[in-house]
């Protein structure tokens, strides 16, 4: 599924996000990963026993609302993307300012703008069926050169990081891929979730579409992106 820049109004705010021009499966484009990485296959218990994901985001105070809705918005596409493309087999909740939010979600979203200095806009540590610390920040890793820091980025990051917490890991053409799990974009264009990208979770997720005990993924090396 490939993504464009559009807008998306979160808490009556409107702000740059990435949205899906199509939910339909044969509207996907082919991705130009070669592979993606597999994570559960370096991770032990790097892979979902249930399919009802909930995501919540903190934040350091004072931030920039416009940064904050981005990520709210990178969160949205994934559920989006998962319910429509996979019959709600799969679904990525936002439960941000809930009771269940702090001890609760699943998977959980860190923005502290300066976190990493200039070494990583992104970060996932992901354990045992829970991905507790992705972390996102607003300064630019080492060798970009493309200022200011926009939402728009930072969505891109966010939505980066929420693949790995799903499962996936790196395009192997890591710096030359587009796919949204390479390092090839911005400078070779706007990040592409793929159909690759989507197949890849239905490895990791193969237990749920088959209908069986929750499982971890075949240990089979990277996924082969060829095979879509």
């Amino acid at each position: 599924m490939r993504l464009r820049t559009g807008v998306v109004a979160v808490s009556g705010i409107i702000v740059a996000a990435l949205m899906p021009m199509t939910a339909q499966a044969s509207h996907l484009p082919e991705s130009d990963a070669k592979s993606l990485e597999i994570l559960a296959d370096y991770y032990p218990g790097y892979w979902w026993d249930h399919t009802d994901l909930t995501v919540a985001v903190q934040s350091a105070p004072n931030v920039n609302p416009k940064q904050l809705d981005a990520i709210h918005g990178a969160i949205q596409t994934w559920d989006q993307v998962l319910r429509e493309e996979f019959d709600n087999l799969i679904t990525f909740t936002d439960i941000t300012g809930t009771l269940r939010a702090k001890h609760k979600a699943d998977i959980v979203v860190h923005y502290v703008p300066h976190a990493g200095g200039v070494v990583f806009a992104g970060y996932a540590i992901c354990g045992d069926h829970k991905c507790n610390n992705i972390l996102v920040d607003s300064d630019f890793p080492v060798g970009k050169h493309t200022p200011p820091y926009t939402p728009q980025y930072l969505g891109w990051v966010t939505l980066h990081e929420l693949g790995h917490s799903l499962g996936l890991g790196h395009a192997t053409n890591l710096n030359r891929s587009t796919d949204l799990m390479g390092y090839g974009w911005p400078d070779r264009g706007d990040p592409v979730m793929s159909d690759c990208d989507l197949d890849g979770i239905r490895y990791v997720f193969g237990w749920a579409f088959d209908g069986t005990a929750p499982a971890p993924p075949p240990e089979n090396g990277p996924y082969d992106c060829s095979l879509d």
